[in-house]
């Protein structure tokens, strides 16, 4: 690939092998280079296929604005995070992160800190992501001299996760975590138990949780219910059964989330298993 034009020593716009405008990221990319100049296949971290000029623009005012530390910062968090977790993140993943760190350094300069009210909730529910997080923060504290604490490594945490899911929402993100936060109060109290956090069922039911929010918001449950089953679990698990319910009636009062019957076997099959682990633990 040609250097078509430089964003600075990292960043440059260049050509693929389909004619597509590419925008190519790597430490050193561009040092010493001129428009014309092939690039180096070893120093190319990743290549972002813009889907019109005016894309291409924006990415350049982003670009050119959040400057090449910013830049590098957020390009060494996605390659962390794919190296850890296993994901491979798209370009918006590292736009939306770069765009998310200029703005978060900017407001620190002037003094103005945005607590992050779901931090508890990241901590338990991403902490894969959150220990990046927090990784992220001190390539900022280092590297710019700016004060990133916990709330911002909560912040960053909640950019991969919401990458990871499948979607641009930021705000279903948020609200798929207050809404597993919520479910495991109510499970909680309901049994009036402290979770063994760290039990593979206690974990499983995480997992499940996890998805059941995303799903229920994306409204992508078309499953059919089992009679039969349904039938079958109300009897046999009959605590955990009517413990279902009210998280049913909580998505369907507070949220207006409909619950259909095979969900709710799902989170009964759960919910019974790990109350059982906790009871073999007492």
């Amino acid at each position: 690939m040609k250097i078509k034009k430089i964003l600075n020593n990292n960043v440059v716009i260049s050509e693929n092998e389909y004619s597509e405008e590419v925008i190519v990221m790597g430490r050193g990319i561009a040092f010493q280079k001129q428009i014309g100049d092939l690039l180096l296949e070893e120093l190319i971290d990743k290549v972002f296929v813009s889907d019109s000029t005016k894309e291409t623009l924006e990415i350049e005012k982003l670009i050119t604005q959040a400057g090449p530390d910013i830049i590098e910062i957020a390009k060494e968090i996605i390659l962390l995070a794919e190296e850890r977790i296993g994901h491979e993140y798209s370009e918006k993943a590292y736009l939306s992160l770069t765009d998310h760190l200029f703005y978060a350094t900017e407001r620190m300069k002037e003094g103005i800190s945005i607590p992050n009210p779901l931090i508890v909730e990241i901590k338990k529910f991403y902490s894969q992501e959150y220990a990046i997080g927090v990784t992220g923060c001190q390539m900022v504290r280092d590297r710019l001299n700016i004060d990133f604490q916990d709330d911002e490594a909560g912040f960053i945490a909640l950019h991969l996760a919401n990458h990871i899911a499948n979607t641009e929402n930021m705000t279903l993100t948020i609200e798929s975590t207050e809404i597993m936060r919520d479910i495991l109060r109510i499970i909680s109290r309901y049994f009036g138990i402290v979770f063994d956090e760290d039990s593979l069922s206690y974990q499983r039911m995480m997992t499940h949780i996890q998805y059941f929010a995303q799903r229920i918001l994306k409204d992508e449950i078309q499953e059919e219910p089992d009679e039969f089953l349904y039938a079958l679990i109300q009897g046999k698990y009959p605590a955990a059964f009517n413990c279902s319910l009210r998280i049913r009636e909580y998505l369907e009062t507070s949220k207006s989330i409909t619950v259909q019957d095979a969900e709710v076997i799902y989170l009964v099959i759960h919910i019974h298993r790990v109350i059982e682990q906790h009871k073999k633990r007492k």
